[in-house]
């Protein structure tokens, strides 16, 4: 009986973690979960951390489209040693950032990255997808920019 009891409570608590685990994929709590479930990277929020401002260009049937954030950290230093950032950014880099956030209709300086103030982190999947990171230390701000093919 009491092998029965303990294979019952093994059976449920997996049902439990399993069914949590995509309920949280689903349903994520904020747009740093997105991130790790379309990126696979881990940005940290167990401190002081806001979205600032967000964008994308809508729902398509695809998922395509364009997405950008941008993020407040109140643990600037934790961030800084997060990713591989690259010091300095190619004229390249800026000028599709640049594309992406006018036709996303980003039109407040603010909200852009200081490209001169940023270092930088990208990723890209094989279908041609896109994630864009530039991390303001002295703003304490992450800006990101997604677009999917």
């Amino acid at each position: 009986m009491r092998v029965i009891l303990r294979l019952i409570a093994l059976v449920v608590v997996w049902v439990v973690t399993f069914f949590g685990g995509a309920i949280s994929y689903i349903f994520p709590e904020t747009y740093c979960d997105v991130i790790e479930n379309n990126w696979g990277i881990v940005i940290p929020t167990d401190r002081a951390y806001s979205e600032e401002f967000s964008a994308d260009s809508g729902a398509s049937f695809h998922g395509d489209g364009t997405r950008y954030h941008v993020m407040y950290f109140d643990d600037a230093e934790r961030i800084s040693y997060l990713l591989g950032w690259s010091e300095e950014i190619p004229e390249s880099i800026i000028t599709y950032s640049e594309q992406l956030l006018d036709e996303l209709e980003v039109n407040n300086a603010y909200h852009r990255p200081n490209y001169e103030n940023c270092v930088y982190y990208t990723q890209s999947k094989e279908d041609g997808s896109v994630i864009l990171i530039f991390w303001d230390e002295s703003r304490q701000e992450m800006y990101v920019l997604e677009e999917f093919l």
